[in-house]
């Protein structure tokens, strides 16, 4: 994969060179977020391969609410996700989540993109989110965590961070988007979507060949 390196920096120029944790210890200025998480619920359990997946219940950009569990029966990607983080930038510009996103959608399959940064990082602030998904055409709903719960359940600590889920709701990957950060890999080595091959061993009935991978971001 070839960086179209004069589109992705033009890019990086409108968001800027934020930090691609998803934890909550961000501490630039103050934003204000619209979005809240249920704060009330007993906060989910820890996530781990081979079991139930943690549900919880958020609010998107638009105020709707998801709950994990109403999608039970069909595969499920979370990623953890900020407009401010250059990995994300690349990815929705000119990585593989400039595409992959809405064909599994058309599959059947459930995108989630989840932002849990702190509401002082500039990456949680609802309407940068708003125009990022808006400019790349982003159909998925943007879950927001700004307490940060579903974020430390999963432990999901970088963005882009992904976990797949299968239609019996048992988590069975979780790790980096693919082994090409940026769109390198090492030497000559092959890119190798860890999301997009999870989701085909789902499909197949098989068990996920490479269930766990380095989260970069």
């Amino acid at each position: 994969m070839k960086c179209k390196t004069w589109r992705f920096a033009a890019v990086l120029a409108l968001v800027g060179f934020a930090g691609c944790s998803s934890s909550r210890n961000d501490s630039t200025q103050s934003q204000p977020v619209a979005a809240k998480s249920e704060t009330a619920m007993p906060a989910p359990k820890k996530a781990e391969l081979g079991q139930a997946a943690p549900n919880f219940t958020l609010t998107d950009l638009d105020g709707k609410t998801h709950k994990l569990s109403d999608y039970r029966g069909k595969p499920i990607v979370l990623e953890w996700f900020s407009p401010a983080c250059p990995y994300c930038v690349y990815a929705y510009s000119d990585g593989s989540l400039t595409e992959l996103p809405e064909r599994l959608r058309k599959q059947g399959v459930v995108w989630l993109s989840v932002n849990s940064q702190n509401p002082k990082h500039p990456g949680a602030d609802v309407q940068k989110n708003k125009a990022f998904v808006k400019a790349h055409h982003m159909e998925a709903p943007m879950l927001m965590d700004p307490d940060g719960v579903v974020g430390r359940a999963y432990g999901a600590k970088t963005t882009p961070h992904c976990f797949v889920i299968d239609a019996k709701g048992v988590l069975v990957y979780a790790g980096g988007l693919d082994n090409a950060p940026m769109g390198r890999v090492d030497g000559d080595a092959k890119i190798v979507n860890y999301v997009e091959a999870a989701i085909e061993d789902v499909r197949a009935g098989k068990p996920v060949a490479i269930d766990n991978a380095r989260a970069y971001g």
